[in-house]
């Protein structure tokens, strides 16, 4: 498991990536989800029993250990043209 965002198992995984747009274009909304979701937690009162990296940083974490994968939206402006 990787301790950090710039851990080689990171870099090797986005480096293959394709479409690095889509690729930063997930992380970013994949990072407002964990945002979110800890700000949620926060105003309920739980606390972290641990220190959490931030929420871009847990993304590439999460991406690099497979618990999400980058793929391509299809836009309904796509479909137009």
């Amino acid at each position: 498991m990787a301790k950090s965002m710039f851990s080689r198992e990171v870099a090797v995984k986005l480096e293959g990536e394709i479409n690095p747009f889509q690729a930063c274009r997930s992380l970013s909304q994949r990072a407002r989800v964990i945002n979110t979701e800890r700000k949620q937690r926060e105003a309920e009162g739980e606390l972290y029993k641990e220190e959490l990296p931030n929420s871009s940083a847990s993304a590439m974490l999460d991406f690099a250990e497979g618990r999400i994968a980058l793929l391509l939206e299809e836009s309904a402006d796509l479909d137009e043209v």
